[in-house]
């Protein structure tokens, strides 16, 4: 009689045992389905926020760098002709310097969603050395202004002395303002061509990307 209920319930209780089994891969599957593709829309947006604010910062920067460098330019020919001869002239022309505004909500946002973290490394590099330079250029050009702009850097003594540290200054800045330029060219070659190996891309983030 046990042999024969044994037989009766052990076929039914694997079949279900299997069923149970199956339906709590199918969900695992599903479940790293999902978040695979929650990862790729995430990267996918982010690659299209670096891409807009990476082009929002290098027209900025090629709008401001003729003036810039120009400025650099006048101020050294003046200072060789002993043109400038009042802290009042020499203030004038260098608070006409006005350090680029630059962007970095996506890099700060990637960073605190950790998208940064799912996106080829190359891309991150990229990225990171781009946004690296941004903020040195950013730092320098501020502490550079605040240094001139002292007061005991304005006194009529010491003018010929704040004339060519400004100069060098301007030099410097114009100098990482062009190199931004061309690292952002580089960088948003990068993200399109990051862009294009990206299979999973839907039509219509493409369509944003794009834009």
């Amino acid at each position: 009689m046990p042999h024969r209920a044994t037989a009766v319930w052990l076929p039914r209780v694997i079949f279900e045992s299997a069923l149970i089994t199956v339906s709590i891969l199918l969900a695992l599957a599903l479940d790293e389905w999902r978040d695979e593709r929650q990862t790729e829309e995430t990267v996918v947006q982010a690659m299209a926020n670096f891409l807009y604010e990476i082009k929002q910062n290098k027209a900025r920067i090629d709008d401001a760098a003729p003036f810039n460098r120009g400025l650099h330019d006048v101020l050294s020919r003046r200072y060789q002709v002993g043109d400038i001869t009042s802290t009042t002239e020499f203030i004038n022309a260098v608070e006409s310097y006005t350090p680029v505004v630059l962007q970095s909500t996506a890099w700060e946002t990637a960073l605190t969603t950790g998208s940064v973290t799912k996106m080829n490394y190359n891309l991150v590099s990229a990225l990171s050395l781009t946004y690296g330079l941004q903020s040195r250029y950013q730092e320098t050009a501020r502490l550079g202004m605040e240094d001139l702009l002292r007061p005991q850097n304005l006194s009529a003594d010491v003018l010929d002395l704040a004339i060519y540290n400004s100069i060098r200054y301007l030099n410097n800045v114009t100098g990482m303002e062009a190199e931004l330029s061309i690292v952002y060219g580089e960088a948003e070659a990068v993200l399109r061509k990051e862009w294009m190996e990206l299979e999973a891309a839907t039509p219509e983030a493409a369509q944003t990307w794009g834009d």
